[in-house]
């Protein structure tokens, strides 16, 4: 997760995929986004969450 979301969150790759994630406060792990490589660009990552 990019710093100016103020969250405190990681990301992996997988094959054509970007998966967000972050640790809940009970310790799950919760899904934020899956998107596809084209897909992936700040601008609209922002627009969904800001």
């Amino acid at each position: 997760m990019p710093a100016e979301f103020g969250v405190e969150g990681y990301f992996f790759r997988y094959e054509s995929h970007f998966v967000y994630w972050r640790r809940l406060p009970n310790g799950d792990i919760g899904i934020s986004t899956i998107l596809h490589e084209r897909m992936h660009q700040m601008d609209r990552f922002k627009k969904e969450f800001l």
